[in-house]
């Protein structure tokens, strides 16, 4: 029999099995749902650049019901900064259960070269944490990219062989691509130099290939050199140059850091008077084509200017040495008559003695900076010596020589019928009672110039090119002094220069009629022939800036 108010022996000991039971399942199906819970970290590629982006991608899926999933937590600063791209849901069954995996997705960027074990990201699932490691990633600088399947080093560099020159100083860029290993790629690299637009620009003729050894490995050097001059003073900065590495499925780009220059201005302490902006080392040297002539007949002056030693500036902006005026000679504009090399000018001046004896020819002088002593420096060439002896023609105290009776001969004529055409016209203005001035009435020079210039032209056939040369020359020549009311004189390019700016003619017109004259001078001792279209190109030319002048300055 069973009292109230005490417990059955045998019904207390099932209950306690019961209870035992129940506590270890529980705690067994929160094992299994544990152990069914996945977290993973990856992260692709595990090798870029300073310049390239990460991608980490975070997971947690199980079994099991999940529920209650918490955002995943890390922090990979100070080596990478990570930006949130997407997150994803995945639903799907598990035992005809509904259960769901969740996904999310980064974006590092690297803020720091080296090599980089990333810490622990951490999970939650139903305030229950879970951990999965990344592992190691490797950034490389931007001008660097180690293969990891052949274990070769690639990288690029760019130096210039001066950061403070002055300007127009001649200095040399060069951009190596050095690499231990060849790319196992049909495609070979490419590379990108900047473009340079502050400094005039000179390319070798060839790229070089050599082996260098650093740091007990041995690299195959590419190397591609541009010789630069500053055109500008102050602070320049070169960009980048970049190189391609054709990897298949991920080409890298490697960039060399950017080169600062600053480029000095020349001092203006001891510049000669003479310094027209050459840079570098140059030498002169000259030379004639006779030391023996008559009097009012031409020799060719050459002036040679070579650039020499390791400070060799700009060529090309090399202007011809300056010759002062000589007594006893007539010099003509100089013509750039050679370039023998990249580095050398040589520039010839006609000289006309302009009476008989012993004469010299004096030294000329060439100014410029040597940036490598960094001072002024002047070249200069010794004098040349002349025997000049009369004109054969008995013609040497004249102030023309015989080629200029071909002119007078040609001129003759039209200013006689010029002469005649006015005196008739006067005349009969007279009879018909007009009251002007009973003197003949002056010839325009424009008009007795165009006229000169028509029977030129008419008669080009029958002179030879020298003798054409001439003519033309006076025609100009007779031209500007009727204009100033002058007697006719030969005129030198600077008088020309001097009576057109008294004149008020547009430098346009100068430059064209100084140009003209330079070319007929240079035809009047050079063996070389004349066609008929170059002739009338001529005379047309004249006739376009007197036309010009008379429109814009009617006498």
């Amino acid at each position: 029999m069973i009292k109230i108010g005490s417990f059955n022996i045998p019904l207390l000991s099932s209950l306690g099995y019961i209870i035992t039971f129940s506590l270890l399942l529980l705690v067994f199906t929160t094992d299994v749902q544990s152990n069914d819970v996945k977290v993973e970290a990856s992260v692709t590629p595990r090798h870029i650049q300073l310049n390239e982006r990460a991608t980490l991608e975070l997971k947690i899926s199980g079994n099991t019901l999940m529920k209650h999933i918490g955002a995943p937590s890390f922090n990979f600063l100070p080596n990478f900064l990570a930006v949130p791209l997407r997150s994803k849901t995945t639903p799907y069954l598990v035992d005809n259960r509904l259960t769901v995996s969740m996904a999310w997705v980064y974006e590092l960027i690297p803020q720091k070269t080296g090599q980089v074990a990333l810490s622990d990201v951490r999970f939650s699932y139903q305030g229950v944490p879970y951990n999965a490691n990344p592992g190691i990633i490797t950034v490389g600088s931007v001008d660097r990219y180690i293969d990891t399947a052949t274990d070769g080093i690639h990288k690029v560099e760019a130096t210039v062989s001066n950061s403070k020159p002055y300007l127009n100083q001649a200095i040399e860029y060069q951009f190596r691509y050095l690499y231990t290993t060849i790319l196992p790629t049909r495609e070979s690299p490419s590379y990108v130099l900047p473009t340079f637009s502050d400094f005039l620009v000179e390319e070798p003729s060839d790229n070089t290939t050599t082996t260098t050894r650093t740091h007990g490995r041995t690299y195959h050097v590419d190397e591609y050199v541009r010789r630069l001059y500053p055109r500008k003073t102050g602070k320049i900065l070169i960009p980048p140059a970049q190189l391609k590495l054709p990897i298949k499925g991920n080409p890298k780009i490697l960039k060399t850091k950017s080169v600062a220059l600053n480029v000095q201005p020349l001092p203006e302490i001891g510049k000669p008077a003479n310094f027209d902006g050459a840079i570098g080392e140059y030498s002169i040297s000259t030379s004639v084509d006779r030391r023996r002539l008559e009097v009012r007949n031409a020799l060719t002056l050459s002036v040679t200017v070579t650039g020499t030693g390791t400070g060799t500036g700009n060529i090309n902006t090399v202007t011809a040495p300056k010759i002062t005026p000589m007594s006893g000679f007539r010099t003509d504009s100089p013509i750039l008559a050679q370039r023998n090399s990249a580095n050398t000018r040589i520039y010839e001046y006609a000289i006309i003695p302009l009476k008989s004896g012993i004469l010299q020819l004096p030294g000329i002088e060439f100014s410029y900076f040597n940036p490598t002593k960094e001072t002024y420096q002047t070249s200069k060439t010794g004098p040349i010596s002349l025997t000049v002896t009369p004109n054969s023609n008995g013609t040497a105290d004249m102030e023309s020589d015989s080629l200029q009776w071909v002119l007078w001969l040609l001129l003759g004529i039209p200013v006689l019928a010029l002469a005649v055409g006015g005196y008739l016209i006067y005349r009969s203005k007279t009879k018909q009672g007009n009251n002007k001035s009973p003197s003949d009435p002056p010839v325009d020079p424009s008009v007795q110039a165009m006229s000169s210039l028509q029977s030129l032209e008419t008669n080009e056939t029958a002179i030879d090119a020298s003798s054409f040369v001439e003519s033309l020359t006076g025609i100009i020549h007779r031209y500007l002094c009727d204009r100033q009311e002058m007697a006719l004189q030969q005129l030198t390019p600077q008088e020309i220069q001097d009576m057109c700016q008294q004149i008020g003619i547009s430098e346009t017109d100068q430059k064209e009629l100084l140009d003209i004259v330079t070319k007929c001078n240079y035809h009047r001792f050079a063996p070389v022939p004349l066609t008929g279209e170059e002739r009338a190109s001529l005379i047309s030319r004249v006739e376009t800036v007197i036309n010009n002048i008379y429109r814009d300055h009617p006498t």
